[in-house]
């Protein structure tokens, strides 16, 4: 249990960080990697508790089950963010691309 605790804690930051950080900063890719590593750390830690026929805490197993998802909110939240600021990068960049174009025909 300690595992999978830690294990959260920095699933929770890492949703945190990803959510402040620019959507060019290099850290991000980083971030989701590890992220992407926490979750399968934690799938399995979940399963191994769920498999274990002495553990019966089910106040601990519903905590988890709130903590995952909450953090399937999280995550899409994080993710609907990101894409909306990469595609209000592109559409900026666009805008300059045509300003630039028009400013060489001069």
């Amino acid at each position: 249990m300690k595992e999978l605790n830690r294990v959260n804690e920095a699933l929770s930051l890492s949703l945190l960080h990803l959510d402040e950080i620019d959507v060019n900063d290099d850290t991000g890719d980083k971030l989701v990697s590890d992220l992407h590593g926490l979750l399968g750390q934690r799938q399995h830690l979940l399963e191994l508790l769920v498999a274990d026929n002495e553990f019966d805490d089910r106040e601990y197993l519903e905590q988890q089950l709130t903590l995952t998802q909450k953090y399937k909110l999280q995550a899409s939240k994080v993710m609907r963010h990101r894409q909306d600021l990469l595609h209000s990068g592109k559409k900026s960049q666009r805008q300059i691309n045509v300003y630039k174009t028009i400013d060489s025909n001069r």
